[in-house]
Order: structure tokens, then C-alpha cells, then sequence
């Protein structure tokens, strides 16, 4: 009776969990034992996940989970619009092929202190294969129960038609001259039909992959034949922000970039050089990764996937009183580019310092300290690092038109570009 009894309170246990997972249309992990999801194409550093339709272009997944044994894991697409809300697509429209496929790549660390079990697969597949163009959300769930989700990332895949000129530069207008970056451009769309640019037509801006600050809702101001002219002064506005910080942990014989101390308990410790505020100095130029992430292990045999260690890695953000804007976070790829909680920091009196520890695998980090602006869900600078116009920045356009048959949103162009350069694409 009582074995019956604990045996059903499990199996409420665990169907509680699993109904608490609500699927989120973003990049997300949905259990704490899951670290380092890499959503890159293969061979490739650049964590922008997009691939041209119909080509042989891959992406590959990669994930640790800090368990001894390895578990069973599928995947699946959700098509999204162009604000990452579900398509009135059922999967069977939008899926060639199989409607899941399988992790079957894993591989147990080797030679570390913690644990885990690296999983990778790369995808599309002769089994499965998205057949439109359009905001992708892959979604990893385990032992084929699709409710019982752990991770989601997005990508794209781009039916490109569209050629871009840009011109991003200090904003036009006088106050936000010196701290704000304007993104103006142009967009010549080829042998493509839009039917009415005004409501078809919808463009995303996004700085350096982030979410929280992107850029919608733009409409043409100029339209001269197929050539659609972007052109304002306000509304496409990005805080310059500054260089990211970083530190390098690749290798743990050393003391390596950044890296003040480290001591050894059941993980290796390293304490980062405090950090000052940046906000009221001059601006000083440096070649920066943009807030990007490399995994690697100089260390080891091979490329850090699963000889790689995990480290607690400690920050500390100077600060003679808390900062007015809000809580402050370590933002960057690490932290999925959002006000992760497991980046947020605590301010210390005694010491006059924001402080925090994070769990990272070794390698190359770059990023940013911010404060969560908790009315509209920004990451801002102003009071932790400044903005100013000079800095240089990566933007990412994406153009999508409405389909005219099923109503979809098409991705029809895509294009990255620095804001120290004007190249034309």
C-alpha cells in the first residue's frame, strides 16, 4: 500500500513537471542541468543560425548535460512569423520528410573535474528537412514525449531575394548624437512580387543577436520600382553601448587574460579583475567579439567539446552605491543575450561591489555588465558601461514578406553588417 502510494505521488510529481514546461518561442533551457547550447553551422564561431532554402547549408546543435549517463533525445521545427508567434502552418506544410529526427551523437567528458554527457547533431537531414523559408523555433525534447521539452533555439532559413546598401552612423538628431547608432538602408527586392509593401512587407533589426532591443515594425518611406528605402531618424535608433569586455579560459595551467586568481575545490575557481564603470570615461577603441563565445580547451587533445572543463567563474562590478537603473547582469552569449538570473549579481556593501558566480565551460568570453530595465525588458548600459557612437556594433537585418497564398511570412532577406563599415551587400 504504501509502495502504491509513493509510486503515485511520483507519477503526480512528475506529470507536474512536465505541465510546467509552456513552450517558449525563444532560445531557452527548460532544466538547470543543461549547459553550453551552441547553435552554430558547422565549423563556424558565428552564432547566427541561418541557412538559404533549398541548398546543402547545415546548422549543428551542440549541449552538455552535467549527468554520467546519457539520456534519449529528439527534435522537431515550429514555424514562427516574424515576431515568433506559431504560423497557422501545420507542421506536414512546412516539414519535409520525417516530423522529428534523432540526437544519436554523444560523447562523455573526458579528463574534467564535472561530469557531463556533450551531445551534437546537425540538421537538416535527408529525414527531415524544413521546406519553407521563414523564423524556425527547434525544439529538443526526451524518450519521444514532446511535452517534456529541454531546450529551444531559433534559427532561420532565408529564400534570399533581397540586396541591401546601408548606411549606419551617428544619429541624425543633435541629442542623441554622441550615444545612439542610426541604422539607415536600402533594400532593392528581386523577382519577388509585394503586393502592398505597407502591410506585406515587415523588417527586424537586431544589435550584436539581441532580442530585447530589436528593431520592428518599420514600413518604406521611399518606394522607387523594387527599391525600398529605410531611411528615419528616431525609430531605428540603437544605444551605441561600448566594447564588450572579456576573458579568456582556455587554458587552467595558467593565468590567463583577465583571470586574477584561481583556486581548486571539486572545480576549478577563477576570479576575474574587478571591474569599473565605464559610463563617464572617454571612449577607448579595441577590437572586441562582440559579445560571442568561443568553447575551446588549449589544454587538451582536442577541440574542448568533451575535454573541456566546466569553471566557476567569478565577476565582480565595482559600484560606490547600487545603481538607480535597476539590477545588474552579465549579458552576451553566455547568457543566451538576455537578463539571464543565473548572470544577475548582488551588491556587496561591504565591499562597494556588484558580485556573482557563473558555471562556464572553458573558452573565450565576451560581455557586457547592464542593468534590466524592468518597464519595457532592456539591457542598458548608460550607468555600467556608457554608450557612445563610435562603437563598433554588428546589425543583422531580416526582411520578411506575407505570402500570398497560405499567409505566412517569408523570409526574403537577411544581411549582416558593422557599424564601422559601409559596405554594400
Amino acid at each position: 500500500m504504501k509502495k502504491s502510494i509513493l509510486f503515485g505521488l511520483l507519477a503526480i510529481l512528475t506529470i507536474s513537471a512536465k505541465a510546467q514546461k509552456v513552450l517558449q518561442y525563444t532560445n531557452f533551457i527548460y532544466e538547470p542541468q543543461f549547459h553550453t547550447v551552441l547553435l552554430y553551422k558547422p565549423g563556424s564561431n558565428v552564432p547566427t543560425p541561418v541557412m538559404n532554402l533549398n541548398s546543402q547549408d547545415q546548422l549543428q546543435l551542440s549541449f552538455d548535460e552535467l549527468v554520467t549517463d546519457n539520456d534519449y533525445y529528439q527534435f522537431t521545427f515550429i514555424h514562427c512569423d516574424a515576431n515568433w508567434n506559431p504560423s497557422n502552418l501545420r507542421p506536414m506544410q512546412y516539414i519535409e520528410g520525417n516530423l522529428l529526427d534523432y540526437i544519436n551523437d554523444f560523447k562523455y567528458s573526458s579528463n574534467t573535474y564535472q561530469k557531463y554527457v556533450h551531445y551534437s547533431v546537425n540538421f537538416p537531414s535527408r529525414d527531415m528537412r524544413p521546406k519553407l523559408s521563414g523564423n524556425y523555433i527547434l525544439k529538443v525534447y526526451r524518450n519521444y514525449d514532446e511535452q517534456d521539452i529541454v531546450i529551444t533555439r531559433r534559427f532561420f532559413v532565408v529564400d534570399n531575394r533581397t540586396s541591401f546598401n546601408f548606411d549606419i552612423h551617428p544619429a541624425t538628431l543633435s541629442q542623441y548624437r554622441f550615444s545612439k547608432q542610426e541604422v539607415d538602408f536600402k533594400a532593392t527586392i528581386n523577382e519577388y512580387r509585394v503586393v502592398n509593401p505597407y502591410t506585406d512587407l515587415k523588417v527586424v533589426i537586431s544589435q550584436n543577436n539581441r532580442w530585447d532591443n530589436a528593431v520592428y515594425g518599420l514600413h518604406p518611406l521611399f518606394i522607387v520600382g523594387n527599391e525600398y528605402t529605410y531611411n528615419y531618424e528616431e525609430q531605428n535608433l540603437f544605444d551605441g553601448t561600448n566594447e564588450y569586455r572579456f576573458f579568456d579560459s582556455r587554458s587552467l595551467r595558467f593565468l590567463s587574460q583577465n583571470v586574477m586568481k584561481k583556486t581548486h575545490d571539486t572545480l576549478t575557481n577563477l576570479y576575474l579583475y574587478p571591474a569599473d564603470r565605464r559610463g563617464s570615461g572617454a571612449y577607448v577603441q579595441y577590437k572586441d567579439f562582440d559579445g560571442k563565445r568561443v568553447i575551446a580547451n588549449k589544454d587538451g587533445q582536442n577541440d574542448g567539446s568533451f575535454d573541456g572543463d566546466y569553471t566557476w567563474v567569478y565577476f565582480t562590478f565595482r559600484s560606490g552605491q547600487p545603481l538607480l537603473s535597476g539590477d545588474v547582469y552579465v549579458m552576451g552569449e553566455l547568457s543566451g543575450w538576455r537578463a539571464n538570473p543565473l548572470f544577475r549579481l548582488e551588491y556587496n556593501p561591504t565591499s562597494k561591489s556588484y558580485e556573482g558566480r557563473a558555471l562556464l565551460k572553458q573558452g573565450y568570453y565576451s560581455y557586457l555588465f547592464v542593468t534590466l530595465n524592468t518597464e519595457n525588458g532592456v539591457m542598458e548600459t548608460y550607468e555600467t558601461e556608457g554608450n557612445y557612437m563610435n562603437t563598433e556594433n554588428q546589425y543583422y537585418i531580416y526582411m520578411y514578406c506575407k505570402n500570398q497564398n497560405f499567409g505566412y511570412d517569408e523570409l526574403i532577406g537577411y544581411v549582416s553588417e558593422a557599424s564601422n563599415t559601409n559596405n554594400n551587400r
